[in-house]
This record gives C-alpha cells, structure tokens and sequence, in this order.
C-alpha cells in the first residue's frame, strides 16, 4: 500500500505501521507543516527524511544533534539502513520514490502515514512544477512565432526562465561560421564589469577556447562546478574568462540539419546556489526549444536581408538607364553650350571665377564632378594645381616633382589621352606610369593639354569613378575646345600674376625676418629668466614677480609667501655619482616640486641645489600645505640613470609684512634663515621664520661679530684644559682642550654658547686654525714640555678643506712641536658630509703622526666601519651613556659593548662624562683604561692645569 514500508536492498522489512494520520488528501498542507507535526506527536523518536536531489538530500531530522548524514548516494542509503536496522518508508508512489523516511526500529508508530502524506506532498509539487515547465515551453514557442525582435524573444524568455530555475545570469553566443567568430546577441552577467559591446565580435579561438567556444566547437552540453573549470584553467582543454563562477551551464543550439550555430549559456556565483541535476536536465530541455525558435527567427532575419539586397540592386539598374537618357540629354545640348563658353571666355573676370565658371559649363556636358587644371613648370619640372574639384578628395593635392601620374604622362605625350582601367594597367606594366599615393584610382580619365604657344603648360582633366560614366571621343574633342580658351585666359593672367607674386615674395620675407626677429627676442627673453638646466625661472625672473608681488602687497594688502629650498647632501651625491648625475637630479627635483605647486605658484632655480617658490595670496596656510605636500613627495625615490635614490629638503617659509620687511630681497634672507635653522635641526622638514627666530638671528649676528673680533685681538678666545686619567692609576694620560670665551663683562661662556651656530661656516674653521696655534704655543714652551698628549676638537667644516692637513703641520712645525703631541677629535658629521675628502685629510694626517679619534661615539650613527675605514686611533664614548650607567643596564650593556669591540681593534676608549665613584668603579669592572669627568676635574686654565699636572709629577 501506499506509503508503507519498504525494503531496500540489503535490508529486511520493519513491522507494518499503525496509521494514525488523517487523510492525506486535504489540502495546504507543506512539508514543513508536517514536520512539524511529527516532532510535536512524536518527540523524542530518532528519524530523518531524505529526498531525491541528485544525491539523497537530508530535508529534516527529529533532532538536529542527532548526526545523520547531510548527502547519501543510492548505496550509502543501503548500507546506513543494513547496519543500523533502520525502517525505511518510500515518499511518493512510482517506480522511483521522490524521498525515503528512516527511523531507528524503536522510534514511533506513525511513520507510514507520514510518508503517506510527504509523498502527495511532492508528488503534489513535482506536479505543479511540470505544469510550470510546461507553460514556460508553450510561452517560448508561442514567442518565436509571434516576434520578430531576437532581442524581445530573448528578454521574454529570460524572464520565463527565471521562474523555473536560477537564472539571473544568462547569456546567448551566435557564431559567424564564414569569420570563425562569435558575438553576444544577449549578454546579462552582474559580476562582469565589462560586457561585450553589442554588435562586437571576438575571433573564435580554437587553440586555448573558452567555455563557449569549447561547447560550439563541439556541439555537446559543458556542465562545469567550479573546481573543474580551476582544474581545467591551467592545462586546458578549456579555460574560463573573466570571474570563475560556482556553476556554469552551456547548451549547444542546433538548427535542423544539426549544426551548431550558438550556445545558451547561465551560471551562478553564490556556492549555496550551485545547479542540481534536475536544474541541469530542465535547463537542456529548454535550451533545445530555444534552439528550434532562434532557427525560426534567424532564417525569418536572413529571409530579409536577401530581400533587401535584391531590391538594392534593383534600384542600382534603373539607376544606370536614368544615366543613360541623361547622356543623350547632353549630346542635344552640346551645340549650344559652345556658345556660352566662348561667351564666358572673353568675360572680364579673375581667374578662379574664370575656372570656376568654366567648370560649371563642363559640368552640364558631360560628366566633370571630378574636374582639376593642372599648371607645368618647365624649368623646375614641377606641376601644381591651381583648380581642383573632385568626389573623393577634399583638398588639391600638393605641387610635385618627378611623379608619373596620369598627369605627367599627358605632358609627356603632347596630346589628349584617354586612360581607363585596363589601359592604365597596360601603361604601369610598361612603366609609363607609376601610381601617385594618396590618389584614388579612376575608372575613366580624360585629359587635355594645354599650351603656351607651342611649349606645353599644363592639364586640363576630368575624370569619373563609377563604372557606368566612361568618356569618348566626342568627350575628348569638347574638352579640347575648352583648353584653347583657357590657354588664351592664362596668357593674360601671367603677366599680372608675376607682379603679384613678386609683391606677396617680398612681404613674405618681410614677414620672415620679422618673424625670426621676435623669436630670437622671445629666446632671448627665455633664456634670460630661465635656467639653463632645469628650464625653470631663474634668480632675475624670481626677483622681477616677488616686486611686482611686493608692490601688490604695499597697494592692496594682497597676502604673500617666500619658502627657500635646499637639497639635502646635494654636494655628496654630486661628488659621488658625478655633476652629469647631479644634473639629472636637479631635473627631476625640479619637476617634482613643480608637481606640488598651484598655477598660482612661481618655483625659480636660484643656483646650485637652491630654489626659491612665491606664494602669493593668503596668509600661512597656503606655504605650510606646499611644504607638506613636498616633503611627502620626496619621501619617494627617485630613479635617475637606473639608480633609486631618496633625496630630501629643508625648506623656509616666511609671510610678507609690510611693518618688519622693508624690500622684497628680505623676505629671501628671512626664508633662507629658517631653512639653515632646519639644516642645524636635522633637515628633512621646514620652519617659519618668526619673530623668535629674528631674536636669534639678530643675537647672532651680534655674537659672530664680537666673535671676529675677538679672533683679532687673541686675548678673549683662551683655551681650557680637563685631564683625561688612566682608569687603574689615577695618572693623567692626556688633556682635552676646550675653548672659552672671556666677556667683557668678566664671565665665560663654554662652547655650546656660541659653536653651535658656527658649524657649516668659515668662522669656525678660523677658530679651529686659533685653537691648534694656541695649543701649540703652549706646547713649545719648556714649562709644558714634560705635558702629555692634547686633544684638540676639529670641526666637520676643517677636515673636509683639502688644505688642512697641510696647515695643520705647518702649525706644529713652525713652534717645532712633534705631531705626536696633538690628537684631533672629530665627530661622525664630517663622515656623513664628504666622506671622501675627510677621508684624504685623515691619511695624510695619520702618515705624519697626527693621530685622529672619534668623538662623541653612539650619538650619531655610531658605525664601527668608521673607525676601520677612516684609521682612527680611538674613541670616545659619550657622556649620555656613562651618565646613565648607575640606573640604566641598557647604558652598561652598550658600553661594555663598546669597550669589548674597541679592544678587540686594537682602540683606545675614553669614557666622558664621569661623575660619580659607581660610574668610574663600572668602567674599572668593564675593563675601561681611560676616563674623563667632573669627578676628576672639571675644564681648568692653564695656570689651574700647570699646577694639577705638577703635583701629578710630584
């Protein structure tokens, strides 16, 4: 009976159900619905139902933790029923059941009717859904025959689609059997940014085709997950375009006689949404119903494009008997329009009038739509075209020499010709003429000479490119009526024209010298205010906008801004790459910068790696954003003669006012002074000039003045003396030698007062040059004779000044020191600078027996390279390390580190800055020899020094 219990293979029957559901033949009931029934009737019972969707499908359980397998094929179901002794009951009557319910052999009673009832549920479905089929084909055959639009055929049945089956995204292929190509009468793909173009076509490629072409080349259905179409993608035979979807559908289209003209294609991109068998065998039926009605409207389509061409060809035949009555319409006129040719001839007209009038005359003769004059030139042999009017060609063509046209060929021969196609072959074969590029080829030309007493002057020419006008004799004899009358027309006009060239000769030169004149001026006045290498206004341009900026500003208080850049270490790029590279840099920094300006904005080259930028209108946010913008910019490389670099700049801003800048050339100091103050903070960033800042530029003039002086007069300027000590004994194993400045005022300032804003300038090269020659003055003296050596600090700006070596030694030879008694401290600064000429000065130093340690150790780059390459005898490690040794390990892990290395090199190592008993007992524990430090004692004057080192001797 219906619903009951059934055996599947390999499992015996459950005992019969006791039925207790009502009929199952109310309506409205969903499976849902009954689901629900059951896990209310029989709660606690074990259950699944399964139902047929390629694979057996579980649609719902008795308990969702139960753990009953989502996919069963036929023999899984079997084998899961034999081994847990499960009571299987069929869903749906027929041969093959729509679904199974299985239920472990203790479960409920009421299995069987609600089988019973899943079973007309979905044989209730299963019908409905085959009526929905079958409509849907009744409404695409109804179509095809009631439409002619493909275009409408394919949207209404991609509607009617959709109702069936996942369909959003469908797609229709036609292929062009004649090209091998194929295009996409229908194409709707959401995902697919770029759709073929309608009436678009791409080549069928047979060696690596896509899905589409794969199925046209081989007529069969392609029904592809995903994982084949990625599996395929590398080794073929087929390879997906564009985003791979979850599930792609293609179904071959074939007409009557079985052959492939398209293909019906849909896929989907969701996983959930991925087609099962029924969706795959219900798409290929309706692809062969589309097939039989896209036959229909295609050979409906081809039906009236060969109606169409017969009647355009119909119409082509009685266009040729229209031209033939026409023709003899123009023999009858001919006698009278002799007359008004001569007529117009003796007229009193300018010559294109003349031509013009004569053409017209032609024209109602015979065919002259394509009518020209064609003058010779014996002695240059040049022919040009003064008339020309012609079908295919909008403009005459050029004066030319030595072609062999159709026109040469007439010269040549003296006489009237005739040339048709095969006439003009048999001329080319034999090299009488050469075809002229550009120049369309005629079916019939006619051409006359024309003369100038008995010397040929020119062409008179017609010519026709349709198949049906070819010109005669009678053609050739009126046309050569016409040429006498030309010939008289140019008589007369030659001696006229002559003047006339002669006259536009001369004001064509005028023209041209005038001409040349303003562009040399214009060159001039380029060249005068731009930059020979960067093509970049130049210092004269900048100065010319900032007055007339600086007028505006004085007139109507319009706003305005000067920023001052410089490259960064442009000079050891220069020297390292060369000043061809360096060029190239210059460039390209220069086009950077332009590229973070407004139109507004004026960017001018001042010389060398220096540009100056105006910013006119507003206050201070205007420059800061550029500035911003450029320092961003150059946060990228540049790539230059295949080298990627990184350059940066330092740049000054200052905002015009009027009550604190009394000429535009202050704005370029003020800027200037900010960018150097972002030079001593470190480059790379940009400052504002502001009134603090003119504080300390003005304090500093002051201070470089009194400075000066006070190298002059030599009795300000005095140096300082602290020991350095030998770790293990106490004993004095050097001095350091520290400048001080005496004030009038009688206090002393120490150098971080005053050096920093020397670095970078001569002055401070001229107090190292005063120190070295105080030091050694006071080492010649028999009072310092038994002194130890003295360290003396050395600028970056000296060591890289290609004399001082030099002037070094001259110092200590002429006070007859021995250069062993000096020791140059120099910082990292002059390494990071110009690496090569410290590099220079230091050999020649280290030959001599100057040695050469480094200062400051770990507050700069603190590169042990330095000290190999650049052959220093020692170093010091800086004071901000041994200040922190007492409540830092980081700072007693560093220096030990320091020391370990510098021994293993064979280095000398100063500590400075040792204050305290704990800090010189670590550096005793580290194995540190030499230590400097207020414990010791702090900077002493000579006298102060004399004493310290006499009770050391004592």
């Amino acid at each position: 009976m219906k619903g009951a219990e059934e055996q599947l293979p390999g499992v015996g029957p459950a005992r019969p159900p006791e039925a207790r559901w009502p009929d199952p033949n109310v309506p409205g009931l969903e499976p849902d619905e009954i689901i629900a029934q059951l896990r209310a009737s029989a709660a606690g019972a074990d259950w699944a139902w399964y139902q047929r969707r390629g694979h057996w499908s579980c649609m719902a359980t008795g308990d969702d933790a139960s753990g009953w397998p989502e996919l069963l094929d036929d023999e899984e179901l079997a084998l899961l029923s034999a081994q847990a002794s499960l009571r299987c009951y069929p869903t749906g009557s027929g041969p093959t059941p729509l679904g199974w319910l299985l239920a472990r052999p203790d479960g409920h009673t009421d299995f069987a009717a609600l089988a019973l009832r899943f079973g007309f549920v979905l044989q209730r479905l299963q019908l409905q859904r085959a009526q929905a089929i079958q409509q849907v084909l009744y409404d695409i055959t109804y179509l095809a025959s009631s439409t002619l639009d493909r275009q409408l055929f394919m949207q209404r049945t991609h509607e009617l689609l959709v109702t069936l089956i996942d369909a959003e995204n469908l797609c229709l292929a036609l292929l062009d059997p004649d090209a091998d190509r194929i295009h996409y009468p229908y194409y709707f793909d959401q995902r697919d940014e770029s759709p073929p173009a309608p009436g678009s076509f791409e080549p069928l490629d047979r060696e690596q085709p896509s899905l589409t072409a794969f199925v046209l080349m081989h007529g069969e259905p392609l029904l592809l997950p995903k994982e084949a179409m990625e599996a395929a993608q590398a080794n073929g035979p087929y390879y997906c375009q564009g985003s791979v979807p979850e599930f792609w559908m293609g179904i071959p289209l074939k007409d009557g006689a079985d052959r492939t003209f398209g293909v019906l294609s849909l896929q989907v991109y969701d996983r959930e949404r991925r087609y099962g068998p029924e969706d795959q065998a219900l798409f290929q039926v309706i692809a062969r119903d589309v097939a039989m009605a896209l036959d229909r409207i295609l050979r409906r389509e081809d039906l009236e494009a060969t109606v169409g061409q017969r009647t355009q060809e119909l119409s082509e035949v009685n266009a040729r008997l229209r031209e033939q009555i026409a023709e003899r319409e123009r023999a009858e006129q001919l006698q009278a329009a002799l007359f008004r040719i001569a007529e117009l001839s003796s007229a009193s007209t300018d010559m294109p009038e003349l031509l013009g009038g004569l053409h017209r005359v032609v024209g109602e003769l015979l065919y002259a739509h394509n009518f020209y004059i064609a003058l010779y030139d014996d002695a240059s042999g040049e022919v040009s075209f003064p008339y020309f009017a012609d079908e295919r060609r909008t403009a005459a063509p050029v004066a030319r020499r030595g072609s062999r046209g159709y026109t040469e060929y007439t010269i040549r021969q003296r006489r009237p010709c005739i040339i048709d196609r095969h006439k003009a072959r048999l001329l080319i074969e034999r090299g009488e003429i050469t075809p002229v590029e550009g120049t369309p080829e005629a079916c019939s030309w006619l051409g006359i000479p024309l003369y100038d007493g008995k010397q040929v002057r020119g062409v008179l020419a017609v010519q026709s490119y349709r198949e049906d006008v070819r010109y005669s004799q009678r053609d050739q004899e009126l046309l050569t009526f016409v040429s006498r009358h030309i010939d008289t027309a140019l008589s007369r006009r030659s001696a006229a024209e002559a003047i006339q060239q002669s006259r536009q000769a001369l004001e064509v030169r005028v023209q041209e010298r005038t001409r040349a004149l303003d562009a040399a001026n214009a060159r001039l006045l380029y060249e005068n205010n731009h930059d020979a290498l960067t093509r970049l206004p130049n210092r004269s341009f900048l100065q010319q906008r900032l007055s007339e900026l600086w007028t505006a500003l004085e007139r109507d208080g319009a706003g305005l801004a000067v920023m001052f850049l410089d490259l960064d270490r442009f000079k050891r790029i220069n020297d390292q790459f060369g000043h061809p590279f360096g060029d190239l840099l210059l460039v390209a920094a220069g086009e950077r910068l332009s590229g973070c300006l407004r139109e507004t904005d004026l960017l001018a080259r001042l010389g060398g790696d220096e540009f100056a930028i105006l910013v006119p209108g507003g206050g201070l946010d205007s420059p800061v954003a550029i500035a911003q913008r450029i320092i961003d910019a150059f946060d990228r490389p540049l790539v230059i003669d295949d080298h990627s670099l990184f350059a940066s700049c330092s740049i000054g801003i200052v905002v015009a006012d009027p009550s604190l800048h009394r000429q535009p050339d202050d704005l370029l100091r003020d800027a200037d002074t900010a960018m150097y103050r972002v030079k001593q903070g470190g480059r790379d960033n940009f400052a504002v000039f502001n009134q603090e800042l003119r504080q300390v530029v003005s304090d500093q003039v002051v201070r470089e003045g009194a400075l000066r002086k006070a190298l002059k007069n030599g009795n300000e300027l005095e140096p300082f003396f602290q020991p350095i000590i030998e770790v293990g004994t106490g004993r004095v194993a050097a001095l350091e030698a520290l400048i001080r400045w005496r004030q009038p005022d009688g206090s002393v300032l120490a150098p971080g007062a005053f050096l920093p804003e020397l670095e970078g300038l001569r002055l401070i090269g001229r107090l190292d040059t005063y120190m070295l020659t105080r030091i050694a003055a006071t080492l010649a003296e028999p009072a310092q004779a038994h002194w130890p050596v003295v360290h003396v600090n050395c600028s970056s700006y000296s060591i890289v000044q290609p004399e001082f070596a030099d002037e070094v030694l001259s110092i200590l030879a002429a006070y007859g020191v021995a250069p062993s008694r000096i020791c140059l401290e120099l910082t990292e600064g002059a390494l990071v600078a110009e690496p090569e000429r410290a590099k220079a000065a230091m050999e020649a130093l280290d030959r001599h027996g100057v040695s050469v340690v480094l200062d400051d150790f770990g507050a700069g780059f603190s590169s042990l390279g330095y000290v190999h390459e650049y052959r220093f005898r020692g170093l010091k490690i800086d004071k901000s390390f041994v200040l922190r040794l007492g409540d830092s390990t980081r700072s007693v892990a560093i220096v030990r580190a320091i020391v370990r290395m510098a021994e293993s090199l064979g280095l000398d190592v100063v500590a400075e800055g040792v204050e305290d008993a704990q800090a010189l007992q670590l550096l005793k524990d580290m194995g540190a020899r030499h230590a400097q430090g207020y414990l010791f004692a702090r900077p002493l004057d000579l006298q102060a020094t004399r004493q310290l080192l006499g009770r050391a001797a004592g």
